[in-house]
């Protein structure tokens, strides 16, 4: 019979064989103390390691099943037979073990991503879907931004139709989403369907002015904006292949620098996109407003500056018929006035 001490001393034997890659020599030591039935649990946990490590998964599976079926203290082993069951694609069991961990790990990201992966990989993809928008807060382009990042691992693992599995899901998010295609388009190529690869890269040319319109949006700087969804739209310049959209990238990339702080840097955008096309309003309203933000109390001049820029942006609506804004500007300009009669 086997007393702690002599356990300890096996074990850490044991540690040591694997330590060295001497597996087989660890192995037969955890299976003496298997025998022994001394502190199973701590035993088959570790014998189930081993075995993952030397991919006999039946066994590693056995083994933290024992543990969750025969022992007190299951938590370690329904982390081990998770991952186990994700690496061996055994996915509905991987959703289970999933919920039973969540229910005491509640905030492990990680789990969370295993039965994400989990519901797309057993093409449950309604669930799959809401879980992860759930899961971002229905953030769209977090969720999207996360899909891409795995993408990238399963790629860099050659798991070409898993990754195109997880571009399926954005397309219920974003249907069309150019980013999306031509990250198809390369998975197709990369497995040697250049027809395919061609086809999807031709619709992207057609797709993508639609896409841009219908998510594409002028609002002025004090309204929130996410800055993610702007560092999305400024990747999209790479298919402006006809220089159709210089003018709102360059008030997108006014947006982005704003929101970093950068707000020189923002001013310069706008004036560009002034430069690019000054018969539009857009531009000058969001330069006078950055101006607006730049003069505070020190600057004066720079108020003045935004009532220029705000008269040009009002002739524009008026000739474009557009009333209300006019009225707008006029606003603008009133409440810049009297903030400069006050200093």
């Amino acid at each position: 019979m086997l007393d702690n001490i002599k356990y300890l001393m096996c074990l850490k034997s044991v540690d040591k064989n694997i330590l060295e890659n001497n597996f087989d020599a660890a192995l037969e030591k955890l299976n003496y103390l298997v025998k022994e039935d001394f502190k199973p649990a701590q035993i088959y946990l570790k014998r189930g390691k081993l075995c993952k490590k030397l991919l006999m998964f039946e066994d590693a599976y056995s083994d933290f099943t024992y543990v969750l079926t025969h022992c007190a203290q299951k938590k370690e082993a329904y982390y081990e037979r998770l991952y186990l069951n994700f690496e061996i694609s055994n996915y509905y069991e991987a959703i289970l073990d999933a919920n039973m961990i969540l229910t005491w790990d509640e905030a492990n990201f990680e789990i969370k991503r295993i039965k994400f992966l989990s519901l797309v990989y057993s093409m449950q993809d309604g669930i799959a879907v809401d879980y992860i928008l759930d899961l971002f807060k229905c953030n769209k382009y977090k969720t999207i931004q996360f899909l891409f990042k795995e993408v990238a691992l399963v790629l860099a693992s050659d798991e070409y139709s898993k990754g195109l599995k997880l571009l399926e899901i954005i397309d219920y998010i974003d249907k069309d989403n150019p980013i999306k295609l031509l990250k198809e388009s390369n998975i197709y190529g990369l497995a040697g369907d250049k027809a395919k690869q061609q086809e999807i890269a031709k619709n992207i040319e057609s797709i993508f002015p639609k896409y841009f319109v219908s998510h594409f949006r002028f609002t002025d700087m004090y309204q929130e904006k996410d800055l993610l969804e702007i560092c999305f739209l400024l990747e999209l310049n790479i298919f402006d292949t006809q220089g159709l959209f210089i003018y709102p990238m360059k008030i997108l990339e006014g947006y982005r620098n704003h929101l970093e702080g950068h707000i020189i840097d923002s001013k310069e955008c706008f004036e560009k996109a002034i430069t690019i096309n000054p018969n539009k309003p857009e531009a000058y309203v969001l330069l006078a407003q950055t101006l607006q933000l730049m003069s505070g109390y020190d600057n004066p001049e720079y108020k003045m500056d935004a009532e220029s820029n705000y008269r040009i942006a009002m002739e524009i609506y008026r000739k474009e018929n557009q009333l209300e804004k006019v009225e707008e500007m006029k606003k603008q300009i009133k409440h810049l006035t009297s903030n400069l009669l006050l200093h």
